[in-house]
Protein backbone atom coordinates (compact mmCIF):
# COMPACT_ATOMS: atom_id res chain seq x y z
CA UNK A 1 0.00 0.00 0.00
CA UNK A 2 2.93 2.57 -1.10
CA UNK A 3 2.13 5.77 -2.29
CA UNK A 4 4.28 7.98 -4.49
CA UNK A 5 4.75 11.06 -3.50
CA UNK A 6 4.85 14.31 -4.97
CA UNK A 7 2.66 16.84 -6.64
CA UNK A 8 -0.16 15.30 -8.40
CA UNK A 9 1.23 11.48 -7.45
CA UNK A 10 -0.88 8.57 -6.85
CA UNK A 11 -2.50 8.53 -3.77
CA UNK A 12 -3.85 5.22 -1.77
CA UNK A 13 -5.67 6.12 1.60
CA UNK A 14 -6.43 3.75 4.27
CA UNK A 15 -9.87 4.15 5.44
CA UNK A 16 -11.09 3.26 8.87
CA UNK A 17 -14.20 0.93 8.81
CA UNK A 18 -16.42 4.02 10.16
CA UNK A 19 -14.59 6.58 7.79
CA UNK A 20 -13.47 8.84 10.74
CA UNK A 21 -10.14 7.92 10.13
CA UNK A 22 -7.32 7.84 6.99
CA UNK A 23 -3.90 7.06 6.87
CA UNK A 24 -1.04 6.80 4.02
CA UNK A 25 3.15 6.86 3.84
CA UNK A 26 5.14 9.61 2.50
CA UNK A 27 8.21 8.26 2.33
CA UNK A 28 9.12 7.37 5.74
CA UNK A 29 6.56 9.23 7.05
CA UNK A 30 3.47 7.81 8.16
CA UNK A 31 0.65 10.22 8.21
CA UNK A 32 -2.70 10.02 10.27
CA UNK A 33 -5.84 12.14 9.18
CA UNK A 34 -8.16 12.67 12.11
CA UNK A 35 -12.37 14.35 11.95
CA UNK A 36 -11.92 14.52 8.24
CA UNK A 37 -15.53 15.98 7.46
CA UNK A 38 -15.08 18.60 10.85
CA UNK A 39 -13.44 21.80 10.86
CA UNK A 40 -11.63 20.46 14.15
CA UNK A 41 -9.82 18.41 11.31
CA UNK A 42 -6.19 17.10 12.57
CA UNK A 43 -3.29 15.65 10.58
CA UNK A 44 -0.39 13.60 12.42
CA UNK A 45 2.49 12.36 11.37
CA UNK A 46 5.58 9.88 12.50
CA UNK A 47 8.64 8.29 11.23
CA UNK A 48 8.79 4.65 10.52
CA UNK A 49 11.96 2.97 10.72
CA UNK A 50 12.03 1.33 6.97
CA UNK A 51 10.51 1.85 3.51
CA UNK A 52 8.59 -0.38 1.81
CA UNK A 53 5.20 -0.77 3.81
CA UNK A 54 3.13 -3.13 2.10
CA UNK A 55 0.55 -3.07 4.97
CA UNK A 56 -1.24 -0.21 6.10
CA UNK A 57 -5.09 -1.05 8.02
CA UNK A 58 -7.07 0.14 11.04
CA UNK A 59 -8.26 -2.05 13.56
CA UNK A 60 -12.26 -2.51 13.05
CA UNK A 61 -14.31 -0.96 15.67
CA UNK A 62 -16.01 -2.93 18.08
CA UNK A 63 -19.55 -0.92 17.64
CA UNK A 64 -22.97 -2.35 15.86
CA UNK A 65 -23.32 -1.16 12.07
CA UNK A 66 -24.87 2.74 12.86
CA UNK A 67 -23.78 3.14 16.34
CA UNK A 68 -20.14 5.15 17.07
CA UNK A 69 -18.35 5.10 20.15
CA UNK A 70 -16.02 7.60 21.09
CA UNK A 71 -14.48 6.45 23.71
CA UNK A 72 -13.03 2.81 22.04
CA UNK A 73 -9.59 2.35 21.42
CA UNK A 74 -8.54 2.75 18.13
CA UNK A 75 -5.11 1.10 16.47
CA UNK A 76 -3.48 1.23 13.08
CA UNK A 77 -0.68 -1.56 12.02
CA UNK A 78 2.12 -0.39 8.83
CA UNK A 79 3.73 -4.01 7.51
CA UNK A 80 6.87 -4.47 5.58
CA UNK A 81 8.39 -7.54 4.29
CA UNK A 82 10.30 -8.16 7.90
CA UNK A 83 8.75 -5.94 10.72
CA UNK A 84 5.34 -4.81 11.70
CA UNK A 85 4.21 -2.27 14.08
CA UNK A 86 1.20 -1.61 15.89
CA UNK A 87 0.12 2.27 16.28
CA UNK A 88 -2.23 3.89 18.42
CA UNK A 89 -3.81 6.87 17.07
CA UNK A 90 -4.19 9.63 20.07
CA UNK A 91 -1.77 10.65 20.11
CA UNK A 92 0.06 8.63 17.00
CA UNK A 93 2.78 6.66 18.68
CA UNK A 94 4.12 2.91 18.45
CA UNK A 95 2.26 0.65 21.05
CA UNK A 96 4.27 -2.40 19.69
CA UNK A 97 6.36 -3.71 16.94
CA UNK A 98 7.28 -7.57 15.79
CA UNK A 99 10.20 -8.19 14.06
CA UNK A 100 11.80 -10.54 11.93
CA UNK A 101 8.61 -11.72 10.45
CA UNK A 102 9.02 -14.37 7.55
CA UNK A 103 9.13 -13.00 4.37
CA UNK A 104 6.48 -13.52 1.48
CA UNK A 105 3.16 -13.49 3.82
CA UNK A 106 0.07 -13.33 2.06
CA UNK A 107 -1.77 -11.03 4.60
CA UNK A 108 -1.19 -9.23 7.86
CA UNK A 109 -4.06 -7.58 9.71
CA UNK A 110 -5.32 -7.60 13.25
CA UNK A 111 -7.12 -10.35 14.71
CA UNK A 112 -10.31 -10.14 16.94
CA UNK A 113 -9.21 -6.61 18.23
CA UNK A 114 -6.26 -4.23 18.50
CA UNK A 115 -4.60 -6.98 20.56
CA UNK A 116 -3.79 -9.15 17.98
CA UNK A 117 -1.94 -9.57 15.03
CA UNK A 118 -2.66 -12.28 12.35
CA UNK A 119 0.18 -12.99 9.65
CA UNK A 120 -0.91 -15.31 7.20
CA UNK A 121 2.43 -17.19 5.79
CA UNK A 122 3.48 -17.94 1.78
CA UNK A 123 1.54 -20.94 0.62
CA UNK A 124 -0.94 -21.09 2.75
CA UNK A 125 1.14 -23.25 5.42
CA UNK A 126 0.02 -21.31 8.93
CA UNK A 127 -1.53 -18.55 10.22
CA UNK A 128 0.22 -17.39 13.32
CA UNK A 129 -1.88 -14.95 15.85
CA UNK A 130 0.29 -12.84 17.63
CA UNK A 131 -1.18 -11.49 21.36
CA UNK A 132 0.87 -8.23 21.75
CA UNK A 133 -0.63 -8.03 25.62
CA UNK A 134 0.29 -11.58 26.47
CA UNK A 135 3.14 -11.55 24.04
CA UNK A 136 2.29 -14.94 23.35
CA UNK A 137 1.69 -16.44 19.21
CA UNK A 138 -0.95 -19.14 18.23
CA UNK A 139 -0.39 -21.05 15.11
CA UNK A 140 -3.04 -22.94 12.99
CA UNK A 141 -1.54 -25.04 10.26
CA UNK A 142 -3.21 -25.22 6.27
CA UNK A 143 -5.40 -22.17 6.37
CA UNK A 144 -7.52 -22.08 2.82
CA UNK A 145 -7.16 -18.68 1.93
CA UNK A 146 -5.52 -15.82 2.95
CA UNK A 147 -8.51 -13.16 2.59
CA UNK A 148 -11.67 -12.63 4.61
CA UNK A 149 -13.88 -15.11 3.25
CA UNK A 150 -11.77 -17.80 5.26
CA UNK A 151 -11.87 -16.95 8.23
CA UNK A 152 -13.91 -14.71 10.72
CA UNK A 153 -14.67 -13.50 13.87
CA UNK A 154 -18.08 -14.35 16.22
CA UNK A 155 -19.92 -11.04 16.67
CA UNK A 156 -19.84 -10.20 20.54
CA UNK A 157 -17.69 -13.54 21.62
CA UNK A 158 -14.57 -13.18 19.47
CA UNK A 159 -15.14 -16.89 18.66
CA UNK A 160 -12.69 -17.51 15.21
CA UNK A 161 -14.08 -19.90 11.92
CA UNK A 162 -11.45 -20.77 9.94
CA UNK A 163 -11.33 -23.18 6.98
CA UNK A 164 -8.36 -25.16 6.28
CA UNK A 165 -7.01 -27.06 3.75
CA UNK A 166 -4.36 -29.51 4.94
CA UNK A 167 -4.89 -32.30 2.25
CA UNK A 168 -7.39 -32.97 0.35
CA UNK A 169 -10.61 -32.15 2.17
CA UNK A 170 -11.50 -28.74 3.13
CA UNK A 171 -12.21 -28.87 7.29
CA UNK A 172 -13.81 -25.98 9.00
CA UNK A 173 -12.37 -25.32 12.81
CA UNK A 174 -13.74 -23.25 15.79
CA UNK A 175 -11.30 -21.70 18.44
CA UNK A 176 -11.74 -19.95 22.07
CA UNK A 177 -10.74 -16.05 21.66
CA UNK A 178 -7.91 -14.93 22.84
CA UNK A 179 -6.03 -18.81 23.72
CA UNK A 180 -7.48 -20.40 20.02
CA UNK A 181 -7.65 -23.40 21.77
CA UNK A 182 -9.42 -26.01 19.69
CA UNK A 183 -13.77 -26.41 20.29
CA UNK A 184 -14.57 -28.23 16.92
CA UNK A 185 -12.79 -29.42 14.02
CA UNK A 186 -15.47 -30.78 10.92
CA UNK A 187 -14.72 -32.29 7.80
CA UNK A 188 -16.60 -30.95 4.71
CA UNK A 189 -18.59 -32.29 2.19
CA UNK A 190 -17.68 -30.26 0.27
CA UNK A 191 -16.07 -30.45 -3.34
CA UNK A 192 -14.29 -26.79 -3.32
CA UNK A 193 -15.51 -24.43 -0.13
CA UNK A 194 -14.96 -21.14 -1.46
CA UNK A 195 -15.96 -19.61 2.10
CA UNK A 196 -17.54 -18.94 4.92
CA UNK A 197 -19.48 -15.64 6.95
CA UNK A 198 -20.86 -15.89 9.86
CA UNK A 199 -24.50 -14.20 10.62
CA UNK A 200 -24.48 -10.95 12.38
CA UNK A 201 -26.22 -11.98 15.41
CA UNK A 202 -23.51 -14.91 15.61
CA UNK A 203 -26.10 -17.58 16.08
CA UNK A 204 -24.83 -19.18 12.11
CA UNK A 205 -21.88 -19.94 10.33
CA UNK A 206 -22.47 -20.35 6.94
CA UNK A 207 -20.11 -22.08 3.93
CA UNK A 208 -20.68 -22.25 0.19
CA UNK A 209 -19.11 -24.76 -2.27
CA UNK A 210 -17.87 -24.46 -5.59
CA UNK A 211 -20.51 -23.31 -8.04
CA UNK A 212 -19.43 -26.54 -9.99
CA UNK A 213 -20.83 -28.62 -7.06
CA UNK A 214 -24.56 -27.49 -7.55
CA UNK A 215 -26.47 -24.89 -4.68
CA UNK A 216 -24.84 -25.84 -1.69
CA UNK A 217 -25.10 -23.88 1.37
CA UNK A 218 -23.50 -26.11 4.28
CA UNK A 219 -25.02 -24.17 7.90
CA UNK A 220 -23.68 -24.58 11.14
CA UNK A 221 -24.16 -23.36 14.83
CA UNK A 222 -22.31 -21.09 16.92
CA UNK A 223 -19.74 -23.98 17.86
CA UNK A 224 -19.41 -25.86 14.52
CA UNK A 225 -22.14 -28.64 14.91
CA UNK A 226 -23.92 -29.18 11.03
CA UNK A 227 -27.23 -27.65 11.26
CA UNK A 228 -28.72 -27.97 7.57
CA UNK A 229 -27.73 -28.23 3.82
CA UNK A 230 -29.63 -26.00 1.42
CA UNK A 231 -29.32 -27.26 -2.16
CA UNK A 232 -31.85 -24.75 -3.32
CA UNK A 233 -35.32 -25.12 -4.01
CA UNK A 234 -37.48 -28.22 -3.98
CA UNK A 235 -38.84 -27.96 -7.75
CA UNK A 236 -35.27 -27.30 -9.51
CA UNK A 237 -34.05 -29.16 -11.73
CA UNK A 238 -30.56 -30.49 -10.79
CA UNK A 239 -29.49 -30.45 -14.36
CA UNK A 240 -30.20 -26.49 -14.61
CA UNK A 241 -28.75 -25.56 -11.00
CA UNK A 242 -25.52 -23.57 -11.88
CA UNK A 243 -24.51 -23.14 -8.45
CA UNK A 244 -23.77 -20.40 -6.00
CA UNK A 245 -21.54 -17.44 -6.66
CA UNK A 246 -22.09 -15.50 -3.17
CA UNK A 247 -23.96 -15.25 0.26
CA UNK A 248 -25.02 -12.65 2.27
CA UNK A 249 -26.77 -12.29 5.50
CA UNK A 250 -29.21 -9.75 6.60
CA UNK A 251 -28.08 -7.46 9.10
CA UNK A 252 -29.24 -8.01 13.18
CA UNK A 253 -32.17 -6.17 13.60
CA UNK A 254 -35.21 -5.80 16.12
CA UNK A 255 -35.28 -6.21 19.85
CA UNK A 256 -34.13 -9.49 19.45
CA UNK A 257 -31.20 -8.82 17.48
CA UNK A 258 -31.97 -11.46 14.99
CA UNK A 259 -29.95 -11.78 11.30
CA UNK A 260 -33.70 -13.20 9.71
CA UNK A 261 -32.25 -13.82 5.88
CA UNK A 262 -29.92 -15.27 4.08
CA UNK A 263 -29.42 -14.30 -0.08
CA UNK A 264 -28.32 -16.99 -1.68
CA UNK A 265 -26.55 -15.18 -4.88
CA UNK A 266 -26.52 -18.31 -8.19
CA UNK A 267 -24.36 -17.97 -10.59
CA UNK A 268 -27.65 -18.10 -13.40
CA UNK A 269 -28.47 -14.67 -11.74
CA UNK A 270 -31.62 -15.76 -9.23
CA UNK A 271 -31.65 -15.03 -5.41
CA UNK A 272 -32.91 -17.35 -2.82
CA UNK A 273 -33.78 -15.66 0.00
CA UNK A 274 -33.71 -18.42 3.09
CA UNK A 275 -35.58 -17.86 6.67
CA UNK A 276 -33.13 -18.14 9.15
CA UNK A 277 -35.58 -20.11 11.80
CA UNK A 278 -35.58 -22.61 9.14
CA UNK A 279 -33.04 -22.28 6.15
CA UNK A 280 -35.63 -23.19 3.01
CA UNK A 281 -36.10 -21.32 0.11
CA UNK A 282 -38.95 -18.80 0.93
CA UNK A 283 -38.63 -16.44 -1.97
CA UNK A 284 -36.23 -16.50 -5.21
CA UNK A 285 -35.50 -13.23 -6.58
CA UNK A 286 -34.81 -13.23 -10.86
CA UNK A 287 -33.53 -10.34 -12.56
CA UNK A 288 -35.74 -9.81 -15.13
CA UNK A 289 -37.79 -6.61 -16.21
CA UNK A 290 -41.46 -7.73 -16.26
CA UNK A 291 -42.86 -5.76 -19.69
CA UNK A 292 -46.80 -5.35 -17.63
CA UNK A 293 -45.09 -4.20 -14.36
CA UNK A 294 -46.21 -1.51 -12.74
CA UNK A 295 -45.13 -1.72 -9.19
CA UNK A 296 -42.15 -0.78 -9.51
CA UNK A 297 -40.14 2.76 -10.59
CA UNK A 298 -37.23 2.46 -13.14
CA UNK A 299 -34.94 5.04 -13.42
CA UNK A 300 -32.56 5.47 -16.66
CA UNK A 301 -29.56 7.34 -16.49
CA UNK A 302 -28.98 10.19 -19.22
CA UNK A 303 -26.29 12.47 -20.44
CA UNK A 304 -27.27 16.48 -20.22
CA UNK A 305 -24.47 17.68 -21.68
CA UNK A 306 -21.75 17.08 -24.17
CA UNK A 307 -19.15 16.68 -21.33
CA UNK A 308 -20.51 14.12 -19.09
CA UNK A 309 -23.05 15.37 -16.77
CA UNK A 310 -26.15 13.49 -16.21
CA UNK A 311 -29.53 12.74 -14.57
CA UNK A 312 -31.98 9.83 -14.24
CA UNK A 313 -35.33 9.84 -16.05
CA UNK A 314 -38.54 7.80 -15.04
CA UNK A 315 -38.33 5.23 -18.01
CA UNK A 316 -41.30 2.60 -18.08
CA UNK A 317 -39.93 -1.93 -18.26
CA UNK A 318 -40.16 -2.18 -21.65
CA UNK A 319 -37.51 0.86 -22.75
CA UNK A 320 -35.54 -0.13 -19.51
CA UNK A 321 -35.26 -3.08 -21.01
CA UNK A 322 -34.47 -2.45 -25.03
CA UNK A 323 -31.93 -0.09 -23.22
CA UNK A 324 -29.94 -2.91 -21.04
CA UNK A 325 -29.54 -5.68 -23.33
CA UNK A 326 -27.72 -8.91 -21.85
CA UNK A 327 -24.17 -9.27 -21.71
CA UNK A 328 -22.34 -11.50 -24.03
CA UNK A 329 -19.39 -11.89 -21.69
CA UNK A 330 -18.10 -15.47 -20.02
CA UNK A 331 -18.60 -14.17 -16.24
CA UNK A 332 -22.48 -14.82 -14.97
CA UNK A 333 -23.64 -14.56 -11.70
CA UNK A 334 -25.07 -12.36 -9.08
CA UNK A 335 -22.23 -9.65 -8.54
CA UNK A 336 -23.14 -7.88 -5.73
CA UNK A 337 -26.15 -7.89 -2.75
CA UNK A 338 -26.33 -5.85 0.09
CA UNK A 339 -29.02 -4.99 2.57
CA UNK A 340 -29.37 -1.65 3.62
CA UNK A 341 -29.35 -1.49 7.82
CA UNK A 342 -32.83 -1.75 8.59
CA UNK A 343 -32.61 -4.96 6.41
CA UNK A 344 -35.90 -3.62 4.75
CA UNK A 345 -34.31 -3.27 1.03
CA UNK A 346 -31.70 -5.41 -1.07
CA UNK A 347 -29.91 -3.96 -3.56
CA UNK A 348 -28.48 -6.23 -6.32
CA UNK A 349 -26.47 -6.00 -9.58
CA UNK A 350 -26.41 -9.53 -11.90
CA UNK A 351 -23.76 -9.52 -14.31
CA UNK A 352 -25.72 -10.12 -17.46
CA UNK A 353 -27.05 -6.78 -17.41
CA UNK A 354 -24.07 -5.20 -15.00
CA UNK A 355 -24.69 -1.61 -15.53
CA UNK A 356 -28.56 -2.02 -13.93
CA UNK A 357 -28.86 -1.68 -10.58
CA UNK A 358 -31.82 -3.63 -8.55
CA UNK A 359 -33.72 -2.82 -5.63
CA UNK A 360 -35.90 -5.07 -3.67
CA UNK A 361 -38.54 -4.04 -0.63
CA UNK A 362 -38.35 -7.46 2.13
CA UNK A 363 -40.53 -5.03 4.86
CA UNK A 364 -43.44 -7.12 2.93
CA UNK A 365 -43.64 -10.02 0.60
CA UNK A 366 -40.59 -9.39 -1.98
CA UNK A 367 -41.09 -7.44 -4.37
CA UNK A 368 -38.98 -5.27 -6.68
CA UNK A 369 -39.25 -1.67 -5.45
CA UNK A 370 -36.97 0.04 -8.05
CA UNK A 371 -34.79 -0.39 -10.71
CA UNK A 372 -31.78 1.88 -11.95
CA UNK A 373 -30.29 1.61 -15.68
CA UNK A 374 -26.64 2.78 -16.34
CA UNK A 375 -24.49 3.99 -19.24
CA UNK A 376 -21.67 2.06 -17.89
CA UNK A 377 -20.95 -1.16 -15.64
CA UNK A 378 -22.08 -0.73 -11.77
CA UNK A 379 -18.68 -1.08 -10.14
CA UNK A 380 -19.93 -0.10 -5.95
CA UNK A 381 -22.96 -0.48 -3.93
CA UNK A 382 -22.94 1.11 -0.15
CA UNK A 383 -26.01 1.75 1.97
CA UNK A 384 -25.24 4.11 4.79
CA UNK A 385 -25.15 2.78 8.20
CA UNK A 386 -28.11 4.01 9.97
CA UNK A 387 -30.51 5.17 6.67
CA UNK A 388 -31.62 3.87 3.94
CA UNK A 389 -29.67 6.39 1.49
CA UNK A 390 -27.62 3.83 -1.46
CA UNK A 391 -24.41 5.62 -3.19
CA UNK A 392 -23.55 4.30 -6.68
CA UNK A 393 -20.35 4.07 -8.34
CA UNK A 394 -19.93 3.34 -12.18
CA UNK A 395 -17.11 2.53 -14.12
CA UNK A 396 -17.53 6.36 -15.62
CA UNK A 397 -14.80 7.27 -18.52
CA UNK A 398 -16.15 10.80 -18.24
CA UNK A 399 -16.80 12.81 -15.26
CA UNK A 400 -16.30 12.18 -11.93
CA UNK A 401 -19.78 11.75 -10.64
CA UNK A 402 -21.55 9.71 -7.87
CA UNK A 403 -25.50 8.28 -7.76
CA UNK A 404 -27.55 8.95 -4.90
CA UNK A 405 -30.69 6.40 -4.12
CA UNK A 406 -33.82 6.82 -1.57
CA UNK A 407 -37.18 5.01 -1.54
CA UNK A 408 -38.91 8.35 -0.78
CA UNK A 409 -36.92 10.77 -3.09
CA UNK A 410 -36.10 10.96 -7.14
CA UNK A 411 -32.93 9.84 -7.43
CA UNK A 412 -29.79 12.30 -8.33
CA UNK A 413 -26.58 12.19 -10.30
CA UNK A 414 -23.83 15.04 -8.90
CA UNK A 415 -20.60 15.22 -10.06
CA UNK A 416 -17.71 15.41 -7.77
CA UNK A 417 -15.24 17.91 -8.36
CA UNK A 418 -12.37 16.00 -8.16
CA UNK A 419 -9.59 15.10 -11.04
CA UNK A 420 -10.73 12.98 -13.58
CA UNK A 421 -9.69 9.13 -13.38
CA UNK A 422 -8.48 7.94 -16.64
CA UNK A 423 -9.68 3.88 -15.45
CA UNK A 424 -13.38 5.80 -14.36
CA UNK A 425 -12.82 3.77 -11.22
CA UNK A 426 -13.72 5.79 -8.13
CA UNK A 427 -14.81 4.98 -4.56
CA UNK A 428 -17.11 5.50 -2.16
CA UNK A 429 -17.09 5.41 1.55
CA UNK A 430 -20.23 6.58 4.13
CA UNK A 431 -18.78 8.53 7.40
CA UNK A 432 -20.42 6.78 10.47
CA UNK A 433 -21.27 9.78 11.92
CA UNK A 434 -20.52 13.02 11.30
CA UNK A 435 -21.82 17.07 10.72
CA UNK A 436 -23.29 17.48 8.53
CA UNK A 437 -25.27 13.77 8.37
CA UNK A 438 -24.53 11.94 5.58
CA UNK A 439 -21.03 13.20 4.43
CA UNK A 440 -18.96 10.36 2.34
CA UNK A 441 -15.61 9.97 0.73
CA UNK A 442 -15.03 9.78 -2.94
CA UNK A 443 -11.84 8.71 -4.16
CA UNK A 444 -9.89 8.70 -7.38
CA UNK A 445 -6.40 8.01 -7.63
CA UNK A 446 -4.89 11.24 -6.72
CA UNK A 447 -7.19 12.62 -4.28
CA UNK A 448 -9.75 11.29 -1.55
CA UNK A 449 -12.70 14.27 -1.33
CA UNK A 450 -14.82 14.25 2.16
CA UNK A 451 -18.23 15.88 1.52
CA UNK A 452 -22.09 15.70 1.22
CA UNK A 453 -25.16 16.19 -1.39
CA UNK A 454 -27.33 19.53 -0.47
CA UNK A 455 -30.33 20.35 -2.95
CA UNK A 456 -31.46 23.85 -3.61
CA UNK A 457 -33.87 25.64 -6.34
CA UNK A 458 -33.82 21.97 -7.55
CA UNK A 459 -30.14 21.54 -8.15
CA UNK A 460 -28.28 18.86 -6.80
CA UNK A 461 -24.57 20.02 -4.96
CA UNK A 462 -21.83 18.35 -4.01
CA UNK A 463 -20.08 20.18 -0.76
CA UNK A 464 -16.60 19.47 -0.02
CA UNK A 465 -16.02 19.79 3.49
CA UNK A 466 -12.00 18.46 3.12
CA UNK A 467 -9.91 16.74 0.36
CA UNK A 468 -6.50 14.72 0.79
CA UNK A 469 -3.34 14.79 -1.57
CA UNK A 470 0.01 12.99 -1.20
CA UNK A 471 0.59 16.50 0.32
CA UNK A 472 -2.07 16.59 3.01
CA UNK A 473 -4.86 17.80 3.70
CA UNK A 474 -6.67 20.18 0.47
CA UNK A 475 -7.86 23.63 0.52
CA UNK A 476 -10.36 23.96 -2.00
CA UNK A 477 -14.29 23.86 -0.91
CA UNK A 478 -17.27 24.13 -2.43
CA UNK A 479 -19.45 22.44 -4.99
CA UNK A 480 -20.58 21.43 -8.73
CA UNK A 481 -24.25 21.64 -9.25
CA UNK A 482 -26.03 18.79 -11.18
CA UNK A 483 -29.19 18.19 -12.15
Amino acid sequence: MDASTGTGAPLTLALSDDGLYAAHMNGKDLVVYTNPASENKEVQIARVKENGVKYLKFCLTQSPPGEFDEDSGRWLLSANDSCISVWQLEPLEILAEIENVEPGALNIDFGSDGNEVLVFHAWNTKLIIHSLDSRRSSVIKTPKFAHHLGFGYRPQTRHLAILLKPETSDLLTIHKPRSYELVNRTVLPTIDAQGLKWSPDGKWIAVWDVAGAGTRVLIFTADGQLFRTYTGPPDVDDAFDLGVKQIEWSPATGDKGVSEILAVGKVNGNIDLLQTRTFSSSTTLSHVFEIDQHSCTIWRERFTSALGDAEYAEASSSSAFSMSPESSGSLRGVTNMTFSSDRNLLATVDSMRSNVVWIWALDGPPRLASALVHEQAVRQLVWHPSTPQLLINTIANTLPTVRWWSPNSHPVIARVPTQKSESGKYDVKWLAESEPDSAFWFASTEEYVVGYLSAEDGSVQFEVLNSVTSRGYGSHTGGLMSR
